[in-house]
């Protein structure tokens, strides 16, 4: 069996996250983004237009690793207070 990688600080976490994202990845990053599941799962749903007007739920749910990224780097924008 091959060792999990060893988590440091938050910026290993987030280095991690966007090498192997997932739709767990996301909506986890949602929760703790917002703080909750409610604010999580209305943020997931509402359509972005960052995402063509697709919610992250869906894009988070594509299975494309290069989507699920892209409401990854959202989420820590937003996290990070740099989202416009």
């Amino acid at each position: 069996m091959g060792a999990e990688p060893l988590i440091v600080n938050a910026q290993d976490e987030l280095v991690e996250q966007l090498a192997h994202p997932s739709y767990e990845v996301v909506w986890n990053r949602a929760i703790a983004v917002f703080g909750g599941t409610e604010l999580a799962r209305d943020w997931m749903n509402t359509p972005l237009p960052t995402l063509a007007d697709q919610t992250p739920d869906f894009v988070a749910r594509s299975g494309d690793a290069d989507r699920q990224r892209e409401v990854l780097r959202i989420l820590i924008s937003i996290d990070y207070g740099m989202f416009n």
